[in-house]
C-alpha cells in the first residue's frame, strides 16, 4: 500500500511492584509506535508483548550466557535501548532495535541456569497480541576443572624468552578470539578499567606478525549494543587492547586457549578447550503458529560460472558477505531431502559452498571464491529461481557465463492474446523493498514479499508472450519513488504497472477487496483493463476503479495504473495471499489485462 507510515512517539514507563516472588515491568501504549506494550512476570515466566501491527515472532536459545532471543519483525521501537534487571534465574530482560525492521528482546538468564527451548510456547491471542510462556529454569551442574600436578621442585618452569606472536583476531558473539602460536601466559598480561566504558589489556612479551590486519573490531551482541575494539603494538614486545564497553558492563575477562586466548565478560564462563571447540548452533524454538508457505530448496547447480537456486515455489532471499564467503540467506526456505550437493573440482570458480538449515524457515548458503575469482551477485530467473554470477579476475565485461537450463516448476498456462515481440515495453514495478516492508497483515504477512511474487510472474507470463519488461526491482532491495519513475522514462515503456497490497486496522478484519488506480486527468483504460480482467479470472470483492495522486502514476509519461491486490489486513485477503496458486491466479490475470490494453481491447 503505497502510504506514509504513521508517526508515534514512545515512551517507557517501568513500572516494579515488589513482591517476594514476582516483578511487572510494563512499556504503557500511550505515545509508542509500534511496539505498544511488553511486560514479564518472572512468577509465571510469561512474557506479554503488543504491538500496533500484526506480527510474526520468531525466537531462538543462545548459550554462554542463556539467552532468549525474540525477534518481532516490522515492528519499529521508536526508543533508546531498554533494560530491566531481576533477581533470581532471569538476570535482565532487554529490548532494542536490532535493525531498520526488526525489534528485537532478549530475555538473559543468570549464570548457571537455562530452559528447553522445546518447551517455549507462543500463543497469539490476536494477530498483534501475543503471550510467550517460557519454561521453568533449570540449574546447570557445575563441574570444576580439574587442577593442573604440582610442578616438580627440581624442574621449574621457565617462561618463554620468545615473544607470543599474535596471528589474527575476531569478533566471536559474545566476545574476541585473538588467535597466537601458542596459549596465553598466565601472568603475562594486565587487565585495567580507567573508566567506566574503556578496558584496557596489556600483554607482555607479544608483538603482531607483519600486515596484522584489521586492527578493529566491533562485535554486535544481542540486545543492540555494540563493542569496539582496538588492537595495537606498543615498544619493548608488548601489545594493548582497548575495548570501548557498555558502561554497566561487569569486568571482563582473558582466558587462555590453545592456539592464543579468548575475550568475555567476566559473567561468560568458558572452559580452556584442549581441542578447537565446535561452534554450537542456536537451538530451535518451534515456530510461532507460522502460516506463510514455505519454499523448498530442490536445485543447486554450479555450471560454468554460474550457482543455479532454484525452489518450488517464490524464493526469498539476501546476499551479503561472511568473512571472506559470500552469504546467500533463502527466507521461508527449506532444504529438499534429496537435495544434491554441487561438486568443486578443480579448476572449479568456487573451491567451498556450504549449506547450513538455520532454523525451519531459514537456509544459508556460503560460497568461497577459488583464487583469482571473484563473485559478482545474483540475477533473477524467475520467481522460483536465480542464478549467482562469478567472473574471473582476468575475464572480460563481456564474458558470457555458461549456461544452465532451467527445467518449468510450474504446469500454469501463459495468458492468451500474445502481441508481436518487441513491440512494447512494460514496466512493472513490485512496491516497498528492503527495509521498507509495506503493510504487515494477519499471520505477520509482508506487502513486500507478495507482491514481489507476483510481480515476478507478471513479468514472465508477458515475456512469454513477446512483451519487453522492465522490473524497477527483482529483489528485495529498498528503492525509493522517483528512481521507480526514472526506470521508466528512460526505458520509454508504453505502460507502467504498480503492484501493492491494501491495509487498513487489524480490527477491521471484514475489509478485503480490489482496487485500482489510475492518476486524475489520465487515461484511466489501463487501470480498467487490469482491474476488469482481475474480476473475471478471480473471486475477489470489487471495490472499483479510482483515481488517486500517487506519486509513481501521477509523474510516469506514459499510461500507469496502480494495482491494490488486496488486504493484507482483510480475513479473506489475507488467505488468499497465503495461498500460491492464488498469487500465480493473480499475476496472470494482471498479465492479461496489460496484454488486454496493448492489444487495444
Amino acid at each position: 500500500m503505497e502510504q506514509p507510515w504513521h508517526s508515534w512517539q514512545f515512551r517507557a514507563v517501568v513500572s516494579c511492584l515488589w513482591a517476594p516472588t514476582a516483578a511487572w515491568v510494563m512499556a504503557q501504549p500511550a505515545t509508542a509506535r509500534d511496539l505498544q506494550l511488553w511486560r514479564l512476570n518472572p512468577a509465571t515466566n510469561q512474557l506479554e508483548i503488543r504491538t500496533e501491527r500484526a506480527v510474526q515472532p520468531r525466537a531462538e536459545l543462545v548459550y554462554n550466557p542463556t539467552r532468549l532471543v525474540i525477534d518481532l519483525p516490522g515492528v519499529v521501537l521508536g526508543s533508546p535501548p531498554i533494560s530491566q534487571n531481576y533477581g533470581g534465574a532471569i538476570r535482565q530482560v532487554r529490548v532494542a532495535q536490532f535493525d531498520p525492521q526488526t525489534t528485537r528482546i532478549v530475555v538473559e538468564y543468570a549464570a548457571g541456569f537455562t530452559i528447553d527451548p522445546q518447551q517455549v510456547r507462543f500463543r497469539g491471542v490476536t494477530a498483534n497480541n501475543w503471550l510467550v510462556q517460557l519454561p521453568t529454569p533449570q540449574q546447570q551442574p557445575v563441574s570444576l576443572p580439574t587442577p593442573p600436578p604440582p610442578s616438580s621442585p627440581s624442574t621449574p618452569s621457565v617462561p618463554p624468552t620468545e615473544p607470543l606472536q599474535i596471528r589474527s583476531w575476531r569478533a566471536d558473539g559474545i566476545g574476541f578470539l585473538v588467535f597466537a602460536d601458542r596459549p596465553l601466559a598466565e601472568g603475562s598480561y594486565t587487565i585495567r578499567r580507567p573508566w567506566r566504558d574503556r578496558m584496557e589489556i596489556l600483554l607482555s612479551n607479544s608483538e603482531l606478525i607483519r600486515n596484522f590486519s584489521p586492527r578493529r573490531l566491533e562485535l554486535r551482541r544481542f540486545g543492540g549494543d555494540r563493542i569496539r575494539a582496538e588492537i595495537r603494538a606498543q615498544s619493548n614486545r608488548q601489545v594493548q587492547i582497548t575495548l570501548d564497553i557498555d558502561a554497566q558492563d561487569a569486568d571482563w575477562q582473558v582466558t587462555p586457549r590453545h592456539d592464543g586466548f579468548v575475550i568475555v565478560p567476566s559473567s561468560t564462563a568458558i572452559t580452556p578447550p584442549t581441542a578447537p571447540p565446535r561452534p554450537q548452533r542456536p537451538s530451535v524454538i518451534p515456530a510461532a503458529s507460522a502460516q506463510t508457505p514455505v519454499t523448498t530448496i530442490q536445485r543447486v547447480d554450479l555450471g560454468g560460472r554460474e550457482l543455479l537456486i532454484q525452489g518450488d515455489r517464490t524464493v526469498f532471499y539476501s546476499v551479503g558477505w561472511e568473512g571472506n564467503r559470500y552469504r546467500i540467506r533463502l527466507r521461508q526456505a527449506q532444504l529438499d531431502g534429496n537435495l544434491r550437493e554441487p561438486r568443486v573440482v578443480t579448476g572449479s570458480p568456487l573451491s567451498n559452498i556450504e549449506f547450513r538449515q538455520e532454523d525451519d524457515q531459514t537456509v544459508s548458503i556460503l560460497l568461497t571464491p577459488a583464487p583469482n575469482f571473484r563473485i559478482l551477485g545474483p540475477r533473477p530467473l524467475s520467481a522460483e529461481s536465480f542464478v549467482v554470477q562469478i567472473q574471473g579476475v582476468n575475464d572480460s565485461p563481456t564474458s558470457a557465463p555458461t549456461p544452465i537450463d532451467i527445467p518449468p516448476t510450474t504446469t500454469t498456462q501463459p495468458p492468451s492474446q500474445p502481441v508481436p515481440r518487441g513491440r512494447f515495453v512494460v514496466v512493472i514495478d513490485p512496491g516497498h523493498g528492503g527495509s521498507d516492508p509495506g503493510a504487515i497483515g494477519i499471520g505477520g504477512i509482508r506487502e513486500k514479499d507478495i507482491v514481489l511474487d507476483i510481480s515476478l510472474q507478471v513479468s514472465q507470463f508477458l515475456q512469454q508472450q513477446g512483451v519487453q519488461v522492465i522490473m524497477t526491482r527483482t529483489t528485495d532491495i529498498d528503492l525509493d519513488l522517483a528512481p521507480r519513475v526514472a526506470i521508466a522514462e528512460r526505458a520509454r515503456a508504453n505502460a507502467f504497472v504498480s503492484i501493492h497490497a491494501n491495509a487498513i486496522s487489524i480490527a477491521r478484519s471484514d475489509v478485503s477487496g480490489l482496487e485500482t488506480y489510475f492518476a486524475p486527468g489520465r487515461s484511466s483504460r489501463l487501470a480498467v483493463a487490469i482491474h476488469n480482467s482481475i474480476l473475471s479470472s478471480l473471486n475477489i470483492r470489487d471495490r472499483g476503479v479510482r483515481s488517486a495522486r500517487f506519486y509513481v502514476i501521477r509523474n510516469t509519461s506514459m499510461d500507469s495504473a496502480l494495482v491494490e491486490t488486496g488486504f493484507v489486513t482483510g480475513a479473506e485477503d489475507a488467505a488468499n495471499f497465503q495461498n500460491p496458486t492464488w498469487r500465480t491466479q493473480m499475476a496472470r490475470a494482471i498479465a492479461q489485462g496489460i496484454l488486454n490494453f496493448l492489444n487495444g481491447r
